[in-house]
């Protein structure tokens, strides 16, 4: 996801340009299909960049630990501050706080894929769930609760307890 904006870098503070993104990206080792939308906006000081993308994730439930599939939706707002003047080609000193801003690299291109990398693992739930109703695992037998052949009655004791649960009964 690269993005040449030599021509936007020379215009006035205040133009845009707008493309579609429908493109393969590698993330956390796996190749993840993006697609959406981004505008670039020229700023005084580089490229505010501006994207919507849609994608989908693999992970296993959290709860019942089978494969599951579901959408990721992130919204991108960052500025890309230039490392080389367009016009002079000189070097473009950081500002105080700017050292880890994103950069558009020497040949004027802006590279999306380390920005979608890192929000899109931002929006990946910490704990996937394939229902908000799933049940999960039974915690005696290990089965799935919801299966039609469960059939663990969640009574079983640790023998360590068998003393207490002869008062309780008794």
């Amino acid at each position: 996801m690269q993005f040449n904006v030599s021509s936007l870098l020379k215009e006035a503070t205040g133009a845009t340009r707008e493309y579609d993104i429908d493109d393969d990206v590698r993330i956390d080792g796996a190749t993840r299909h993006a697609a959406g939308h981004v505008r670039f906006d020229r700023t005084p000081r580089g490229i505010l960049v501006r994207a919507d993308v849609h994608g989908t994730a693999d992970d296993v439930c959290s709860r019942c630990v089978k494969p599951i599939t579901y959408p990721v939706d992130i919204e991108i707002a960052e500025e890309y501050l230039p490392t080389l003047d367009v016009v002079s080609g000189a070097p473009v000193e950081l500002q105080d706080g700017d050292e880890d801003a994103y950069r558009i690299d020497g040949h004027h291109v802006i590279d999306l894929t380390e920005a979608v990398a890192q929000y899109w693992a931002l929006a990946l739930p910490m704990a996937p769930v394939c229902d908000e109703e799933c049940p999960g695992l039974c915690p005696v037998c290990g089965e799935e609760i919801a299966s039609a052949g469960h059939a663990c009655t969640g009574q079983q004791i640790d023998s360590r307890w068998s003393a207490l649960a002869k008062l309780k009964l008794g």
